[in-house]
């Protein structure tokens, strides 16, 4: 791992998270969403243990790690992920990934009210595309997609609470560390959600086929481990501004998927709309990278 390229592992690492996107779609049909994603934490930190071995697990239980996995993989993974699974059971894999470039603007917006930080010219322009191409989904897309929609977008600024956890973990940590923490620390929110959910729901969704078996363990490897550990990796080792311009391309890749495999059509309120949002997305992080360098 440490002599892959920062530049070529945030590639690698787009193009599982554009998978991952399509393989949750395929999984929606058989399984309660919660139930899902404990089982591909779980089957995560399995794979992580014969890499981390009982030092790395240590390292990951220690108290200056432990609460802030938990906050990380609370707001990162068990919440934020079951409402977009959940969502996913009404709109489609490229609609998702363009509603998720909305984060962007919550980031600016956040960032303004704690941080004091006033936004550019570059940055509000940007803004208003994200703003722009992701109305010409939801209103193209029907009442049945824009409530799936909807749910993304309302829950997206739960990442960025997962983001400040992220940030405050100890430096010494490695990549498959910090992957394996936040699949280990999204397990008891997750718990604790399926156990409400039962209680007002009743008896879980879970059709034990091939497709769930394989999108289950798909999941797991492809995002879980390796999409986080490459994402990790990238990211201390590279501009985060520029990883981050570049892992908002996943769209383009999931609309190619999601149309191959037939999930979803070729239209092109879609295109443009995914234009939009992921040129608006380049546009305020390329802005934020030319405002580090100026500060630095």
């Amino acid at each position: 791992m440490s002599k892959l390229s920062p530049l070529v592992a945030i590639w690698i690492s787009c193009v599982c998270t554009a998978i991952n996107v399509v393989i949750s779609k395929m999984a929606t049909p058989y399984v309660t969403s919660a139930l899902f994603l404990l089982g591909a934490c779980f089957s995560a930190c399995v794979f992580l243990s014969f890499h981390l071995g009982k030092s790395g697990w240590k390292r990951i239980l220690a108290p200056d790690v432990r609460w802030k996995g938990l906050g990380m993989g609370t707001f990162g993974t068990a919440l934020t992920m079951t409402v977009f699974m959940i969502a996913l059971n009404y709109t489609t894999p490229v609609n998702s990934a363009v509603d998720n470039q909305f984060e962007i603007i919550y980031s600016l917006i956040l960032s303004a009210i704690i941080l004091k930080e006033r936004p550019t010219v570059k940055q509000i322009g940007g803004s208003l595309f994200i703003l722009l191409g992701v109305i010409l989904i939801v209103l193209k897309g029907g009442y049945t997609q824009a409530k799936g929609d909807f749910l993304i977008l309302g829950s997206l600024w739960m990442f960025q609470v997962s983001h400040i956890f992220a940030k405050k973990l100890p430096a010494g940590l490695t990549a498959p560390q910090i992957a394996a923490a936040r699949a280990f620390y999204a397990m008891p929110a997750l718990i604790i959600l399926l156990i409400a959910l039962y209680f007002i729901q009743g008896p879980f969704l879970f059709v034990g086929n091939a497709t769930l078996w394989g999108t289950l363990l798909g999941s797991a490897v492809i995002n879980y481990v390796a999409g986080n550990i490459l994402w990790y990796h990238a990211i201390r080792n590279m501009d985060l501004s520029k990883a981050t311009a570049i892992i908002l391309c996943y769209p383009v890749f999931t609309f190619i998927l999601s149309v191959a495999i037939g999930q979803d059509t070729l239209s092109m309120y879609k295109i443009v709309g995914m234009a939009l949002a992921v040129g608006g997305a380049y546009m305020v992080t390329s802005s934020a990278k030319k405002q580090q360098g100026a500060n630095a």
